[in-house]
């Protein structure tokens, strides 16, 4: 997939998801919050040639993690907790508990969660 479509299914779902929420704020600025400091770290003093901004790398992992919260639900458990990220137990939870809200946000933006569980954060940050 053409680097150009792989962000423009991200912002479109993005954009979609944008309904439930936290507290004070929305599910999805929470996740994106936990996963541009996460990317920033990831980064922190790394060569700049990334093809994909900081900024955008954070809306995949964000739409990324719901989507594989919605794929399997019960992905992660109790045990894993300390062999991943907390972005991704998160977003498990969340999906779980707000799935109609978000496959109707993939929905509108045209986009399947297969679709975002293709993504290649791999391919995506390679500079052509």
């Amino acid at each position: 997939m053409k680097r150009k479509d792989a962000l423009k299914i991200i912002e479109a779902v993005f954009s979609q998801i944008d309904g439930p929420q936290d507290g004070f704020s929305t599910v999805r600025d929470h996740l994106y919050r936990l996963e541009l400091a996460s990317e920033r770290k990831h980064r922190l003093g790394r060569y700049s040639g990334w093809g994909l901004t900081v900024p955008q790398a954070a809306k995949l992992f964000t739409i990324k993690h719901i989507a594989e919260g919605l794929e399997k639900p019960d992905r992660w458990t109790i045990d894993d907790i300390n062999a991943i990220r907390l972005e991704a137990l998160k977003a498990q939870a969340y999906a779980k508990y707000h799935r109609d809200a978000f496959l109707a946000g993939f929905g509108a933006a045209g986009v399947t969660v297969a679709e975002v569980l293709a993504l290649d954060y791999a391919d995506l940050v390679a500079v052509s």
